[in-house]
């Protein structure tokens, strides 16, 4: 059912987005391959490792080695992965400029919010307790509730979907081209942040943005007319 009580929605991708990550992440899966005789290179990072769900990148890395991975090897993997992650970036994370006093303006004007990130719940859980941010968002879809990642507009339509929300009336949050794309194929606005340097997702983008200091909460709703 739609809620036509609100007129705006904010769906927000995790990394790259409400944190600056994916440089260590990148680090964190040079290691992790690296551990299992697997080399990855800049653009197997971009075309294969970006915006995918984990099912997915251990998938096509180890399908190269001529691996048949079970469910649980691939859970197995994924922890080990993130774990290295979290380990890496425990003592540097922080939020996105502007972005804990942003969500509290958002909050404060009653407009809800989603978290749609291809990540796994692990690091969801790690991201909202480091950073005190859980409270904001009402609804939260991670790489579990979706069978494809971004490009695959899915991630989206099942925030909107939880939310109760017309796609046309939610803004989303990216950096990435390939979650600038998911979202637009969603039926969304898009406002890109430039953290990840990608032209493709800032130059298709609704508005672009260096950190949440450059967004007034009263400037969103007029994106969507």
């Amino acid at each position: 059912m739609t809620d036509t009580n609100n007129t705006l929605y904010l769906i927000f991708d995790m990394d790259g987005t409400l944190i600056d990550s994916n440089p260590t992440h990148r680090e964190a899966y040079t290691q992790f391959f690296a551990r299992h005789g697997i080399k990855i290179s800049d653009d197997d990072f971009t075309q294969h490792i970006s915006g995918r769900i984990n099912t997915e990148i251990m998938t096509f890395f180890f399908g190269q080695k001529g691996k048949k991975l079970t469910d649980k090897q691939i859970e197995e993997l994924v922890v080990e992965k993130e774990t290295l992650f979290q380990q890496l970036y425990s003592p540097i994370i922080r939020p996105i400029a502007g972005l804990p006093g942003f969500l509290m303006a958002v909050k404060a004007a009653g407009i809800p919010m989603a978290l749609a990130t291809s990540a796994p719940l692990l690091n969801v859980d790690f991201v909202f307790d480091k950073l005190g941010i859980r409270q904001f968002f009402q609804h939260v879809i991670t790489d579990g509730d979706v069978p494809k990642g971004k490009p695959d507009p899915a991630v989206f339509r099942i925030a909107a979907d939880r939310m109760g929300a017309d796609p046309v009336r939610c803004l989303v949050f990216e950096d990435s081209a390939k979650g600038v794309e998911a979202a637009q194929h969603a039926g969304m606005k898009v406002i890109a942040l430039k953290t990840s340097h990608e032209p493709e997702a800032t130059e298709k983008a609704d508005l672009v943005i260096d950190a949440y200091t450059q967004i007034k909460v009263d400037q969103l709703s007029g994106m969507l007319t």
